[in-house]
């Protein structure tokens, strides 16, 4: 550790609070205040879905638990906790925050609030909740806890210095993720025009079986996982709102027969759901370019989509996100605390197809959006592997900002 630097306990360096006990019956489902509870606080971001919960009454003696852009907040409660913290974006408020989260505002005569939030959203915070949280069935810490976190600090001015390097990475990952949102829904939004709202009487129904085959995935052993040159795709590359999430992908060892692996392009699809907050069951996941080239193997808990058609990958890609299509997946599952979906429940949705003329005048458009979209996920994953390498060596002084001035201005 540099000379200059000093350790210090989050308390004595930033104010610590935690929200108001809200009475369930007094939330609301629609309203312009948002309400942070525990479960709307995910790994970096605030999360917000359909079971958001809002706050339209009196804010008598509750002006201190408004939310302000730059608070950091933690959730003090379940089975991810220490990952779950957020620092608060503009486009996460009006808000007020709900009992058992706590929140964390720096003095700024002694740290950078953006600094402080590096650290905390990094690998020691995680490892010292990891120690000292109780309970077996939901975990929890306390404030007290969360105030006793031992810090190392820069001076100030070094602080902001890498913060705002950091900082500005994470805002261009941020504007990719958003620009990938607005294209997602483009194509979506183009997809349900030409095929549903616009939809001839004459166009012929079809069943996806006429189309495509649905093979389940390997059974691997979980001895070869994680060393070798394979990647095993499970249900975490799947996701409810982005085409494909490189965590899902593991390293493997172990033999795998031809008839579970695909390419760069190939779709893949869940075949179950645990819990509602991550609604992906029958939903795709598309393999990036960025794997291209890559021995990649189907696991267990997701099917294989064997495209047997003149529909491309791009058109499929969109029809298994439509709402008749969820609609469908939903009126077919089987089970109640793990949902599942067999493979003839996918192969039996119907749909009207449109004529060839329109499907090619469609997959022309929503190539160069996806081709757009592949290029930001590259970005972005090139900018999280240069975040992260940075990261632990800057706020740790192992290393200084000025031996990397070269490598981040070149990826910003």
């Amino acid at each position: 550790m540099p000379k200059n630097w000093k350790t210090y306990k989050l308390k004595e360096v930033a104010k610590l609070s935690t929200g108001f006990a809200f009475k369930s019956k007094l939330y609301e489902n629609e309203g312009e205040l948002r309400v942070i509870r525990g479960k709307n606080v995910t790994e970096g971001h605030l999360r917000w879905g359909d079971d958001s919960r809002h706050w339209n009454h009196s804010l008598d003696k509750l002006e201190k638990h408004l939310i302000q852009e730059n608070d950091i907040v933690i959730g003090m409660d379940g089975s991810k906790i220490g990952k779950n913290r957020a620092l608060v974006r503009k486009h996460d408020l009006p808000a007020i925050l709900a009992q058992r989260v706590a929140r964390v505002q720096v003095k700024p005569k002694l740290a950078n609030q953006k600094f402080i939030w590096q650290l905390i959203n990094n690998s020691p915070f995680e490892n010292y909740v990891e120690n000292v949280k109780t309970g077996t069935s939901i975990p929890h810490i306390s404030l007290g806890q969360v105030g006793d976190f031992e810090i190392t600090l820069p001076p100030l001015l070094e602080q902001k210095a890498i913060a705002s390097i950091l900082s500005a990475i994470d805002d261009k990952i941020e504007n990719n993720l958003a620009m990938n949102k607005t294209l997602e829904n483009m194509a979506m939004t183009l997809f349900n025009k030409w095929f549903f709202e616009e939809a001839e009487e004459e166009w012929k129904t079809i069943r996806l079986q006429e189309l495509i085959q649905v093979k389940g995935g390997f059974s691997y052993k979980g001895k070869f996982i994680g060393s070798g040159d394979s990647l095993l795709l499970g249900m975490g590359c799947v996701s409810f709102n982005k085409r494909f999430l490189n965590s899902g992908a593991r390293q493997y060892s172990g033999d795998c027969g031809i008839n579970h692996l695909v390419n760069s392009g190939d779709l893949v699809i869940a075949t179950r759901q645990q819990s509602d907050n991550m609604p992906i069951l029958g939903y795709p996941a598309k393999i990036p370019i960025s794997l291209k080239g890559r021995k990649i193997i189907v696991g267990t808990n997701l099917y294989r989509v064997i495209n047997e058609s003149y529909f491309s990958n791009n058109l499929l890609y969109q029809l298994l996100r439509t709402s008749l299509y969820r609609d469908h997946i939903l009126a077919n599952t089987k089970g109640s605390t793990v949902r599942m979906i067999t493979k003839d429940a996918i192969e039996l949705f119907e749909f009207k197809i449109p004529p060839k003329s329109l499907l090619t005048e469609y997959d022309e458009i929503i190539g160069i959006l996806g081709k757009k979209i592949e290029i930001n996920m590259m970005e972005n994953q090139t900018l999280t592997q240069l975040r992260d390498t940075l990261l632990p060596k800057l706020i740790s002084g192992e290393v200084r900002l000025r031996e990397f001035e070269e490598e981040i201005s070149a990826a910003l």
